[in-house]
């Protein structure tokens, strides 16, 4: 090859070396250009972006929402309208599937696909609508439509649809596609003032979204487009040929088959908007006060509601021919102290006067007897006193203050027991007063009474009587308190854990780290009510026993074992019935909530009948277990109750409380020294020794002899003193009414003029004479039944009692207008 050849070979292929390099130059500076672009969209896109999320606010809907009540079972118990009008439920977070299918079957069928802008259904919407000379077809995406319902239906106009598509891409960058259709249908409009399918599925078939037939879903599903189709009367062909039109598609997509398509087109649409379920509308209003707009989810049981609904209404009617309007329940478990039936009122009254509104359940009233249970068992369990224990019921004055028993009589004196059986006034108020008012109020407080809001003196000895107000919520929880704690004793062997004591909830409550061992830290020794004390107390709870109300408590005697107690406040105000078993609690209130008393309203005869059916509505269980850790045998005088002394002649080894051994022994029997035929008693003054016959006696103080004989026959006073013997002058005489230093209110009557005190006093001797002397001024003399009438003065004085033997008593008083 020449070298001319050489070089021209040399020179092509520089040549295309060179064409090469500028060609590949061009390419990079194309695709720089590419990219340029492409970035330079990017950054708009952002900008755009950054724009609408400072333009669009982040929560797409500001409305107010229903307060809605759910029962345990999850079904609607309640609702309440949303502040503006509206009926409409929280959002869901999960739709229904029938209607989910319906709704994106009708309205946009490639929901899962565009970003927010269906190009194809636009351009569609635009052909059909020019092609009409007429808008027949909108285009719009579920996307689209939740942002026009957002943006408060503005009118539909070129521009604002332009709106609507940038919220719609915006909302589809910030949301997924389940929370869009979810937020849609929440909000969507279903006619009137039914707003989400949840909200339109109670409205209009009576039952949940979840529940609805393909029918009633896709008549649910073309009502957004069309709510006023909706309208009963009006509209119902062309609602039934949509909704028919849509099942059609449903089957040709394969989502139902031909019978099922048939079946649905025969079935009704629906007609009136239909009323909402209230089954506990003072619950509702108590709860949503906290939490309004919200899903409310109770452990309330639907069909155990509605019955104690029913019960309620059925006794409340009754009482309302004597004009007693109000009536309240709670049941609740005593496990949990969750609530499974809450009826605040009466619900059958139209009459808002009658106050069947308010929630009698959460109102402070008068406690009446109700709490008695509660210091009978703190005396227990302190060592105070025993089951049988004799307490004093002779008429008392503290300050002024005077309690009968209900039935305007004193037995003189009556084992503790009976006097929770028996409610009887006197013997508690004596109990209190041992006790300590402000000991007894620190416990109610830590059983959870909230009422407690004065200090001691404020309520004194009254505290027992119902001169404190309490809840039907706390009593409730009070009650199960006491029982949870007698309930969880072996299962703690014996041990005590604080936070057994708790108020009742209406909320499923789960215990997140329960206790395992009896080595437990949380667990105690030292309960506020020992298990002991608590059995004693339903025992004596449960014993029928309520003639001081003069009311039919016999008709209870064949239901099953319930420790329960009633109460009835000072004027027939408030009359109290709560029960208890190991599974559940029950309380019931009546009076009227006003506060008007009635006559005839006790806690027996009109609380008492409702408890009981209420009771009929639970399933049995068994009774308490005994605490035999907490007892020990232990002797007893079978006529005091006290530990049996050596002079107690009739005893019996009964199992009490060991702490039981605290209290005195016998303090009635004494040693009596008679004459040899025992017709007298005598002494060395009179009797040599070697001729005295000693006997042990159950002897009373005369005041509570005085009364006690009248209810025991076999009850023998002692012999009288041997004439001519020195006599105990102190013992002789005892004044009933007044004591001394006390202080008495002049009497008047209805005529509004002072009326006589009536002076009482009791004497060893049934043969002796007794001179009455106030002052310097002699009122006169009585035998046999000491009682004597006079008009004092304000001011003090002394009252001086002689017998015909000389023997004298003397006390203060004090007068006051």
């Amino acid at each position: 090859m020449t070298s001319t050849n050489i070089k021209l070979i040399v020179y092509i292929r520089n040549q295309i070396d060179d064409q090469m390099k500028l060609f590949s130059i061009q390419i990079i500076i194309q695709k720089h250009k590419r990219i340029k672009k492409i970035c330079l969209a990017l950054i708009t896109m952002f900008i755009v972006w950054i724009i609408m999320f400072l333009m669009i606010p982040r929560s797409l809907f500001t409305e107010s929402y229903s307060s809605l009540l759910y029962s345990s079972e999850g079904n609607l118990l309640g609702a309440r309208i949303a502040p503006d009008g509206q009926w409409r439920f929280p959002p869901t977070k999960v739709l229904p599937p029938k209607f989910a299918k319906c709704l994106l079957t009708y309205e946009d069928k490639r929901f899962y696909w565009h970003p927010g802008i269906d190009v194809v259904a636009l351009i569609r919407a635009l052909y059909i609508n020019t092609k009409n000379n007429k808008i027949v077809s909108g285009g719009s995406t579920i996307t689209m439509q939740l942002a026009r319902i957002a943006r408060k239906n503005q009118d539909r106009t070129l521009y604002e649809k332009s709106i609507e598509a940038c919220w719609a891409l915006f909302i589809e960058t910030t949301h997924s596609k389940k929370a869009i259709l979810n937020i849609y249908a929440s909000h969507a409009p279903f006619g009137g003032n039914v707003v989400g399918v949840e909200t339109a599925a109670w409205r209009y078939f009576g039952r949940t979204a979840a529940d609805l037939s393909w029918a009633e879903s896709a008549t649910l599903a073309v009502l957004p487009n069309s709510p006023g189709l909706i309208h009963p009367g009006r509209n119902r062909d062309e609602l039934k040929a949509k909704r028919n039109k849509l099942l059609l598609a449903l089957m040709r997509k394969g989502y139902i088959d031909h019978t099922e398509y048939e079946l649905s087109c025969m079935e009704p649409l629906p007609e009136a908007p239909i009323t909402l379920p209230d089954d506990a509308p003072h619950l509702l209003q108590r709860l949503a006060a906290k939490n309004p707009g919200t899903r409310i989810n109770t452990t309330i049981r639907q069909m155990l509601q509605r019955r104690t609904q029913e019960i309620v209404n059925r006794y409340a009617y009754e009482n309302s021919s004597n004009y007693i309007h109000n009536m309240a329940a709670v049941i609740a478990d005593v496990e949990t102290g969750e609530v499974l039936a809450y009826a605040g009122n009466a619900t059958f009254a139209a009459d808002e006067r009658k106050g069947n509104k308010v929630d009698v359940v959460t109102a402070p009233r008068s406690t009446g007897s109700i709490l008695k249970p509660f210091l009978y068992a703190a005396m227990l369990n302190d060592g105070q006193i025993l089951p049988n224990t004799l307490i004093s019921d002779v008429p008392l004055n503290i300050n002024g203050f005077t309690p009968e028993n209900y039935n305007k009589s004193f037995s003189g004196a009556v084992p503790a027991h009976q006097a929770i059986e028996r409610s009887l006034n006197v013997p508690l108020v004596r109990m209190l007063s041992t006790y300590n008012t402000g000991r007894f109020m620190t416990l109610l407080k830590a059983y959870g009474m909230t009422t407690l809001k004065y200090p001691e003196d404020h309520y004194g000895a009254s505290l027992i009587l119902g001169g404190a107000e309490c809840t039907l919520w706390d009593i409730c929880g009070m009650y199960a308190s006491m029982a949870r704690v007698l309930l969880h004793y072996h299962r703690y062997n014996g041990r005590y854990n604080p936070t057994d004591i708790h108020p009742l909830t209406p909320f499923n409550t789960k215990e997140e780290n329960p206790i395992h061992t009896i080595t437990d830290r949380r667990l105690n020794d030292k309960p506020r009510l020992s298990a002991a004390s608590i059995w004693f107390t339903f025992e004596a709870m449960s014993q029928l026993n309520r003639p001081e109300e003069e009311a039919d408590w016999q008709q209870f005697n064949s239901m099953k074992q319930i420790a329960w107690k009633t109460g009835t406040s000072f004027g027939g105000r408030d009359a109290w019935a709560i029960g208890i078993t190991p599974r559940f609690v029950v309380g019931v209130w009546a009076g009227n909530a006003s506060g008007e008393g009635r006559p005839g309203l006790t806690g027996v005869g009109t609380s008492a009948p409702a408890l009981f059916d209420l009771f009929s509505l639970l399933p049995e269980s068994n009774w308490f277990d005994e605490p035999y850790d907490e007892l020990e045998p232990m002797v007893i005088c079978r006529l005091s109750g006290h530990k049996a002394s050596s002079l107690c002649d009739q005893v019996d080894t009964l199992l009490m409380p060991r702490v039981g051994n605290k209290t005195p022994l016998c303090p009635y029997h004494q040693l009596v020294h008679l004459s040899p035929d025992g017709r007298f008693r005598v002494n060395s003054s009179c009797e040599s020794v070697d001729r005295m016959l000693t006997r042990s006696w159950f002897v009373l103080p005369p005041s509570e002899e005085y009364y006690y004989k009248n209810y025991h026959i076999d009850y023998i006073p002692l012999p009288p003193i041997k004439p001519g013997c020195n006599q105990e002058q102190s013992k002789q005489i005892e004044l009933i009414y007044p004591e001394h230093n006390s202080v008495l209110y002049l009497p008047k009557g209805f005529s509004g003029q002072q009326e006589k005190f009536i002076f009482k006093a009791a004497h060893a001797r049934p043969d002796a004479i007794i001179y009455w002397h106030v002052d310097n001024t002699y009122l006169g003399e009585t035998t046999e039944n000491h009682q004597i009438a006079c008009i004092v003065t304000p001011g003090r004085h002394m009252l001086t009692l002689i017998d015909n033997w000389g023997n004298q008593r003397k006390i203060l008083f004090e007068v006051k207008k």
